[in-house]
């Protein structure tokens, strides 16, 4: 059944009555707050907008290549609210890339950032619009304070993942299943209306959209919410927190400083991390530094989150047990297999491919290999395919393989991920040259070349030249291989 109950936003104090209206909601900058009668006008102005001028309504799609910013919040909340699809795109994409998300998304208005890249798409798309000129139009709109009647699984995002190989697929994520997480991590993670929240992620991921702000949204607490991560701007706004949620990444770079320990982080009460795997390493050093253990958690773009360390038992290592409601367990190999409501509802366009992912008697296939311990704590041993994560974001072999094998002078490539101390892993290519090709095409011109192809995670940090890749007798490029070979190559142990 249709209800306002049922869209996720019915929850997060948008309304424009309430005693929490005069909470503050955002904290853009020590000038600019936004209390939630604030927030909820400016995404009744863009719901107004959406629905007025570009037509939108229930089941249209939103594709947006924005940089994160308050009207990114308000665009992203506006369309949900309106019973739309948003769909979230990395704002460093190069044309190469945006290409297939607007091919496969199809969307009824594509809100960019790079309007001078991306005009060239306003003969497949209905409405192509400039960022900077469609916030300011919403801010001229009579605010419409409604909420679309949805049904529990009618998509609310459509945010593309992919594996080791193809093109990115896009997972459809329900207004039920984002609500149902949502309402679990506050209570696991014991979230109020008191908490401030450090939020320094980016806008195009599950971790910075749906994780982070829907705790802050759903107990009415309030969000500093940052352009990006800086180790300096963190240092200054920490003090001011409760709650911070990065990845490992984020934790590394403050731990190199040396002013960072109890003193500023004296008020926070939950240090959050995922996205990418904690070392152990590093959660004893910050454990001694500050006096925080750090929570991880662990999740996925098809599920939101899965399992995290309880409040109060959190263990290094771990990524902690199954949300309640939950199911998972492992196979014979050691593949972590999960059932929960939060589960997507499909890849858009691709139904066969989702199927294959799931077990007959209906457990989703995560593509980690773990174990579950005897008080059911989860441990991630690896990842059965190949996909590398970089500071957090995912990057996958096979783009940036065919990116390589595009340039002159390359016979073939493979692309793997090595261990670095900051980012976890960084991209290595291994490239086998055609003859002379090495005199021709040096490492910084390669890469140079790469940087207008792939969004800059995605480019190697280096290229080494082979005479031959290792291949088994089937002749697949044995990946493992090489991972050993260079495992120290950036000095991690």
């Amino acid at each position: 059944m249709s209800t306002a109950q049922n869209n996720i936003t019915y929850h997060m104090g948008l309304d424009a009555s309430g005693s929490h209206v005069a909470q503050t909601a955002l904290i853009l900058n020590d000038a600019a707050r936004l209390t939630y009668r604030d927030l909820s006008t400016q995404v009744g102005r863009m719901v107004a907008l959406l629905h007025t001028t570009f037509g939108l309504s229930r089941g249209d799609r939103v594709l947006t290549r924005v940089e994160k910013s308050m009207d990114s919040l308000v665009l992203y909340l506006a369309t949900i609210r309106l019973g739309a699809i948003y769909i979230p795109l990395n704002p460093a994409y190069t044309l190469t890339e945006t290409i297939h998300f607007v091919k496969d998304s199809d969307p009824h208005l594509f809100v960019t950032c790079n309007i001078k890249q991306d005009e060239i798409f306003a003969n497949k798309v209905e409405h192509v619009m400039d960022s900077t000129v469609f916030f300011e139009e919403s801010r001229q709109m009579r605010p419409d304070y409604g909420i679309e009647c949805v049904k529990s699984d009618d998509i609310a995002c459509i945010c593309y993942t992919s594996g080791t190989t193809g093109s990115p697929k896009g997972a459809m994520i329900s207004h039920g299943g984002l609500t149902w997480n949502a309402e679990a991590l506050v209570d696991m993670w014991k979230f109020s209306q008191k908490d401030v929240l450090l939020h320094m992620l980016p806008f195009d991921h599950i971790h910075g959209m749906f994780i982070s702000l829907n705790c802050t949204f759903f107990t009415k607490s309030s969000v500093i919410f940052r352009p990006k991560f800086d180790v300096n701007d963190a240092l200054d706004w920490l003090p001011q927190c409760t709650v911070m949620m990065g990845v490992p990444t984020y934790y590394n770079r403050l731990m190199g400083r040396s002013n960072f320990g109890k003193d500023l982080t004296k008020n926070i009460r939950l240090f959050i991390s995922g996205s990418a795997p904690l070392s152990t390493v590093l959660w004893e050093n910050f454990k001694q530094r500050t006096g925080h253990e750090i929570l991880e958690r662990y999740g996925m773009t098809e599920a939101a989150v899965i399992t995290t360390n309880p409040y109060n038992d959190r263990r290094k290592g771990s990524v902690g047990k199954i949300l309640p409601g939950g199911s998972i367990r492992t196979t014979e190999d050691g593949l972590v297999q999960i059932r929960l409501p939060s589960l997507f509802s499909g890849y858009w366009k691709n139904e066969n491919e989702a199927q294959k992912l799931f077990t007959d008697d209906g457990f989703f296939n995560t593509g980690d290999i773990g174990k579950i311990d005897d008080d059911g704590f989860l441990w991630i041993q690896g990842r059965a395919k190949d996909l590398i994560i970089s500071g957090g974001l995912n990057v996958y072999p096979k783009e940036v393989e065919d990116a390589i094998d595009s340039l002159p002078y390359i016979l073939e490539s493979a692309v793997i991920g090595i261990p670095h101390n900051d980012l976890g892993e960084v991209v290595l290519a291994v490239c086998v040259p055609e003859s002379g090709s090495h005199v021709f095409l040096h490492e910084s011109e390669a890469i140079r070349i790469l940087h207008t192809k792939l969004a800059n995670y995605k480019v190697p940090k280096r290229f080494l030249c082979l005479d031959q890749l290792p291949r088994n007798a089937m002749g697949k490029v044995q990946k493992n291989i090489l991972r050993e070979r260079y495992h120290s190559l950036f000095g991690t142990q």
